[in-house]
């Protein structure tokens, strides 16, 4: 099995900037795609690439998720600063 490529956005960061307060400066509108390799080479938040990683791992290697929205969900990271939408990429 190929596992899915998932498209990550962040959709919003919760600053007046749009740039999050973190050391990785995460701005409103990145896009990355996740696959066997994490992206490059500005790349993702470390601390926000391992509170995506369970779903990220279940949209991967499912063919469906209970509860998915319009094929997309909505992760925070863990400063509460940034959401995360994660969709398949087909």
């Amino acid at each position: 099995m190929i596992p899915h490529q998932i498209r990550c956005h962040a959709v919003s960061v919760n600053t007046e900037s749009k740039v999050c307060p973190g050391i990785a400066k995460t701005e409103q509108g990145e896009v990355y795609v996740l696959d066997a390799r994490t992206p490059g080479p500005r790349g993702i938040c470390c601390q926000a690439f391992t509170a995506l990683s369970a779903t990220k791992l279940a949209m991967m290697v499912t063919e469906k998720l209970e509860g998915e929205n319009q094929g997309s969900l909505d992760v925070r990271c863990p400063h509460g600063a940034v959401t995360f939408r994660l969709s398949r990429i087909r």
